[in-house]
């Protein structure tokens, strides 16, 4: 077995659940160990976030190229923590999500070290729950990648270009309490919040497992993920809430959505609040850092890319605006699933595209 995946392993064998902090010290110092030691390795820890840490050959923040990652998984049975190598696949809890792809980013920083290219290594410790890690970073510190490694979303064969943009919508109604025998005494809250969200589900498509499944994933979404009435049995409710998660494409704007709101909650008494509205990513795949990375890969796969799109959000998205985003990881499946694994042999294709890329952007291709 070669050194790459002996450090996968041994990240895997961590369980750094997000909110797990002496499990997450735990996975932080065995990435400073594994490491080259003369990396510049910069610690952030803030009140309100778990820890971020950002290994570099150089001192300073700004990058030709920063990869991010996370090293925080979800929850998992201790046995997930055991990591197993069976058919060319390596099962375990983060073998894919993403500490295959973190060790890889590891390994490239060494390979840029004493070479002219300014190459960094962002790790966060809660992107499976708040991101507010990178969130606060990015308040207190102005990184600033020309180009960014998001080894979180895609595959080997697959090169995402666009991820949606997440928001988070808590609703609630008022009503009139009264006694439950007594309808006409009484403003029913929760009828209040259905018709609310009645009216906002008409202007996105309904979806059900194994119903109706989208020809084209790349659409705007709504999901009611709460509805709560604190009342009694017998009580008309006074009040109700509910949280709404949507996921936008290019297509809608975030303004387009308040107005969609604001009518709603205006028709049925009800008011909103944001809880979450992070960035999306929406990058042209032909623009010269991203184009020069397709090429690369398809030299080393000896295919064409497919190009997808993601459903789920990114902390790379907080870089969207001024970088180049490059969305590719490795191949594997069951991402926070009991059978969760990676290829072994794509950690050493993507590592092998990353180390040509970084002596193209040397040489001046791009």
């Amino acid at each position: 077995m070669n050194d790459l995946i002996e450090k996968v392993i041994e990240l895997v064998k961590i369980p750094s659940i997000s909110g797990d902090q002496a499990a997450i010290r735990a996975a932080i110092e065995k990435v400073k160990e594994i490491s080259p030691s003369s990396v510049q390795i910069r610690e952030f820890n803030f009140s309100s976030a778990s820890p971020v840490l950002l290994l570099s050959n150089c001192v300073g923040l700004e990058f030709d190229i920063l990869t991010v990652g996370h090293l925080d998984v979800v929850p998992a049975g201790k046995d997930l923590f055991i990591p197993r190598i069976s058919s060319g696949r390596l099962y375990g809890r983060g073998s894919l999500d993403m500490k295959s792809s973190v060790t890889v980013n590891i390994e490239a920083l060494s390979y840029s070290l004493d070479k002219d290219i300014r190459f960094g290594v962002l790790l966060t410790t809660d992107e499976e729950t708040t991101s507010n890690g990178i969130k606060a970073l990015m308040k207190q510190e102005k990184l600033s990648p020309r180009i960014v490694f998001d080894t979180d979303a895609g595959n080997l064969h697959t090169l995402c270009d666009k991820a949606k943009h997440p928001i988070s919508i808590r609703i609630e109604a008022r009503g009139k309490s009264a006694h439950s025998s007594r309808p006409w005494n009484g403003i029913n809250a929760i009828e209040r919040l259905s018709d609310c969200l009645r009216d906002l589900s008409k202007h996105f498509n309904h979806y059900e497992y194994q119903e109706d499944q989208p020809d084209d994933i790349w659409q705007d979404t709504m999901v009611v993920t709460s509805f709560n009435s604190p009342t009694s049995y017998n009580i008309i409710p006074s009040t109700a809430s509910s949280i709404v998660n949507f996921r936008l494409t290019e297509k809608m704007s975030f303004s387009d959505l308040e107005s969609l709101l604001q009518r709603a909650c205006t028709k049925h008494d009800c008011f909103y609040e944001v809880l979450l509205s992070s960035k999306g990513v929406y990058m042209d795949i032909s623009r010269p850092e991203i184009s020069l990375y397709c090429q690369i890969a398809e030299s080393v796969l000896d295919c064409r890319l497919r190009i997808g799109r993601m459903c789920g959000g990114t902390d790379a998205r907080l870089f969207a605006p001024h970088s180049a985003i490059i969305m590719h990881s490795v191949d594997g499946a069951n991402a926070h699933g009991d059978d969760e694994y990676v290829d072994l042999l794509s950690i050493g294709k993507l590592l092998e595209i990353e180390k040509r890329y970084i002596d193209a952007y040397i040489s001046g291709e791009i």
